[in-house]
């Protein structure tokens, strides 16, 4: 195998930057209304806010999990690495899907809501949905973009944990070698400095 290259590197930390990011965007967007109105009973009435997280639990679930995914890609190499990159491309494609499904919530949605907002038993809930579930679609494509190329060319990133390692061993054996040849190259000098001071090097 041949060993890995910069470009490989640039593109790992590309898709591990893009599955961070779109998890934290998806968790933003879920934390964010997705519907807005009011609740409304008889002659009650009471603004209503209702979060991704509260209409779509599966929202921030998968967006956790995708963070998590990214964690593995980086402890994980060949095979299991594929694996994980799927993982994390099916949390995206989850997010994708649930959002959409919750771009326009109807009143059957927001009853319940509704009357939890009222203190009553049933209400009603005028109004309609926000543009924050777009924004949850866009990180769950951010996702399953990086989970994506996780899968396809993971296998062939570098070991996240031992990317250094080879580096670090050429210096410290450069070093070394260093050491060595000015400890070679000081035993010449010394000997001229003990005959300067009139003492014969050759006494031991």
């Amino acid at each position: 195998m041949s060993a890995p290259t910069s470009g490989s590197r640039r593109e790992a930390g590309l898709a591990l930057l893009s599955c961070v990011l779109g998890g934290a965007v998806t968790l933003l967007a879920a934390g964010r209304p997705w519907a807005e109105g009011q609740a409304v009973q008889g002659t009650l009435r009471a603004p209503l806010h209702v979060s991704g997280g509260s209409l779509a639990p599966v929202v921030p679930a998968l967006a956790l999990a995708a963070l998590a995914g990214a964690l593995a890609v980086l402890a994980t190499r060949g095979a299991a690495r594929r694996l994980a990159g799927i993982a994390i491309q099916l949390c995206g494609i989850g997010v994708v899907v649930a959002a959409a499904a919750h771009l326009d919530p109807n009143g059957q949605d927001l009853a319940g809501r509704a009357g939890s907002a009222l203190g009553t038993a049933t209400a009603t809930a005028t109004g309609g949905g926000t543009a924050w579930p777009w924004l949850a679609i866009a990180g769950g494509l951010l996702i399953t973009g990086a989970g994506g190329a996780a899968a396809w060319h993971g296998p062939a990133w570098p070991a996240m944990s031992s990317r250094d390692e080879a580096p670090d061993a050429a210096k410290a054996g450069a070093t070394a070698a260093t050491r060595e040849r000015t400890s070679d190259g000081d035993a010449p000098l010394e000997q001229w400095r003990a005959m300067d001071r009139g003492e014969d090097p050759t006494v031991g």
